[in-house]
């Protein structure tokens, strides 16, 4: 998967400015503030329909605009394709696949890429909600069905949470049963798949942990089941009814659905002990470098095609030695890879393009 070129019209601080992704690494540099987040924001935007900086769409349009357009050429294969999103303060977002307009849920899985950036330092220091999101957006990649179980999960969540708070106020028994089964049937498809994921996850690990520590550091992810038992590993539909009838007068309480995936997490280990509590700084970094290389051989393995890689800010996060190896392996796999710096070193080879 390779981005050809890509444009943005009255996106954040840019009014029109076209990108040739001719090389297979292109560098954007420039001061801070110049705006070369803002290009990995249009790129990442093409995958979701969302960006990684916010949740208000309005907030790419260029200041005093009405809107703005992103559009983004990209092959796959033997095919060329064409993504467009246009956010209009007055109409809203549109997705368009090569003129066809589609909704923001068909757009997930099209287009992969996968995210470096400061913030992915949270997946380890975080909340759980990172890291459930980090989960859920990688499996959604290379699995349609996944993104509608998780929407669809979401809607009876927020239902259920609806009835609970409705029946407290008025004094009456709440009417759960219906959400009860599909919060159960969504919730076993959907953990069995993040548990999927984190087993082939562990397995590439291994082998970039090779890569970047020669073995001397062992990192595994473990899949933290909130309501589970120790050693309970069947969490079928049958399972989360049996939860969420325990659960039922907890939740009345607190108007809050306490069972499911919603509130599940992901527990990184490092030689045997919890990252975040015992890594040390440099430890923690290589993990998740170690992590989004994996993310990349995951969705390779599943699709037949490596994502295209965004970096942002490396050079704040890793230190040279990391960086090498990280560009030393995108090298050889080919791998087309995207990212910003505030000037490029000697020893990357790529396009720069000077952003001012």
């Amino acid at each position: 998967m390779k981005i050809k070129k890509f444009r943005l019209i009255q996106v954040r601080n840019f009014e029109n400015i076209e990108i040739e992704t001719d090389k297979n690494i292109t560098i954007f540099t420039g001061k801070n503030g110049a705006g070369k987040t803002n290009l990995l924001e249009s790129v990442n935007l093409a995958s979701f329909g969302k960006s990684f900086r916010t949740n208000k769409d309005e907030e790419l349009i260029k200041f005093d605009k009405n809107e703005c357009t992103t559009i983004l050429t990209f092959n796959s294969g033997k095919s060329n394709h064409e993504i467009k999103i246009k956010i209009s303060k007055t109409n809203g977002k549109q997705i368009f696949l090569n003129e066809n307009r589609i909704k923001n849920k068909d757009l997930v899985g099209i287009f992969k890429t996968v995210l470096f950036n400061p913030d992915e330092m949270q997946l380890i220091k975080g909340n759980p909600q990172k890291r459930r999101r980090f989960l859920d957006m990688e499996i959604s990649q290379i699995n349609p069905r996944y993104y509608y179980e998780w929407i669809n999960y979401k809607r009876a969540v927020q239902q259920r949470n609806a009835e609970l708070k409705n029946a407290q106020i008025r004094g009456i028994k709440p009417q759960t049963d219906l959400w009860d089964m599909q919060i159960a049937k969504g919730a076993a498809y959907i953990v069995r798949k993040r548990i999927e994921a984190i087993q082939k996850l562990n397995e590439s690990i291994e082998k970039t942990e090779e890569i970047l520590t020669k073995n001397r550091e062992n990192l595994k992810l473990y899949y933290i089941q909130k309501e589970s038992k120790k050693n309970e590993t069947n969490f079928d539909v049958e399972w989360y009814i049996h939860k969420l009838l325990e659960k039922r007068q907890v939740d009345i309480k607190f108007c809050q659905t306490s069972v499911g995936p919603h509130r599940d997490d992901i527990l990184f280990l490092l030689n045997g002990k919890d990252i975040s509590k015992y890594g040390s700084q440099g430890q923690q970094r290589t993990a998740i470098l170690s992590i989004k290389l994996s993310e990349m051989e995951f969705i390779k393995k599943e699709t037949g095609e490596y994502p295209v890689l965004l970096l942002d800010d490396v050079g704040s996060e890793l230190d040279r030695e990391r960086k090498k190896v990280l560009f030393e392996y995108v090298k050889e796999k080919d791998i087309q890879t995207i990212m910003t710096m505030t000037e490029k070193p000697a020893y990357i080879e790529g396009k720069e393009i000077q952003i001012k």
